[in-house]
């Protein structure tokens, strides 16, 4: 595994991380969801990227990990959060208040069994532009009291740049990917410029190129789309689909770490093996790119 620091926050982080999404999924079992993060970990993986709106990822990256914290950070997130009612069920909430961001971040700590954690981000901005410095000024204040290390947010598009553009962030989660380049043109600067952490999430495209439909959001669905146009066959030759995504994202230096989710530990360690060759050759990385331009935006 190679590691690069995520910018200002100084932290080492592997070059692929752990999106532990899917393990906290109820239709997976405790025991792969640990033979999952501790395969990871053991795999020189040290960055694991969760939510409180993951079902039980928090819990079991808690319950499996906590006795090695040493070895790893976790990047959570706050604002919209899932809780158990009173018959079992998980309902979910949003709350970009300050009581509800520092509650939202003890919950967190509790189930990640931390005193400090690594990384809290906003797991979107609210809807209401007048709640942003509420959401900033808690958030700051969480870190300013020791709970987390560093702050941030996990935002794409207009209004993600709108706030890094206001607020004083550690670090950006974003949308990345050969199908979803977008981030080159409006968010790297202003990572560049502060020095902020760049992790880049769906850094495989949800691998709609091998005709996953587990994700059928809005995201996944522009993925598809894209993809109809965009010659990736072409520009990987004979290399694997996931390695060319892989790699593609290695080369780009203000990705400090990409997230990707999995409950299978073969397809983790296969990730990981991937994760170790070098970026993609930079003709290569250039007709990816400009194969972007020419799609219809």
């Amino acid at each position: 595994m190679k590691y690069r620091t995520l910018g200002r926050t100084g932290i080492r982080v592997s070059q692929i991380g752990l999106g532990a999404t899917q393990i906290g999924n109820l239709d997976v079992s405790p025991r792969r969801a640990e033979a999952v993060l501790k395969g990871a970990l053991d795999g020189g993986v040290n960055f694991f990227d969760t939510a409180p709106r993951y079902f039980e990822s928090e819990e079991r990256i808690g319950r499996f990990l906590s006795h090695r914290k040493d070895e790893f950070t976790v990047a959570t997130k706050c604002g919209p959060y899932r809780l158990r009612n009173e018959k079992g069920e998980y309902e979910a909430h949003r709350d970009y208040s300050r009581a509800g961001i520092h509650a939202a971040i003890e919950r967190s700590r509790r189930r990640l069994r931390l005193e400090r954690i690594g990384i809290v981000q906003f797991h979107g901005l609210p809807d209401d532009r007048s709640l942003w410095d509420e959401a900033y000024d808690a958030l700051a204040e969480a870190k300013e009291n020791g709970w987390v290390g560093a702050i941030g947010v996990s935002a794409d598009g207009a209004v993600a740049v709108e706030a890094a553009k206001r607020y004083d962030w550690d670090t950006h989660e974003f949308n990345y990917n050969i199908l979803y380049q977008d981030a080159v043109s409006d968010l790297f600067p202003l990572l560049r410029e502060n020095d902020r952490g760049g992790i880049a999430k769906r850094p495989i495209a949800n691998a709609v190129f091998l005709g996953n439909t587990y994700d059928e959001g809005a995201e996944a669905n522009l993925l598809r789309e894209r993809l109809r146009t965009f010659p990736l066959r072409d520009l990987a030759g004979s290399m694997p689909l996931i390695e060319f995504a892989i790699r593609f994202n290695l080369a780009q230096p203000l990705v400090h770490t990409m997230i990707i989710g999995t409950a299978d530990p073969e397809h983790m360690q296969q990730n990981l093996a991937y994760g170790a060759l070098d970026p993609l050759a930079p003709e290569m990385v250039n007709k990816a790119k400009a194969a972007f331009s020419a799609l219809p935006h």
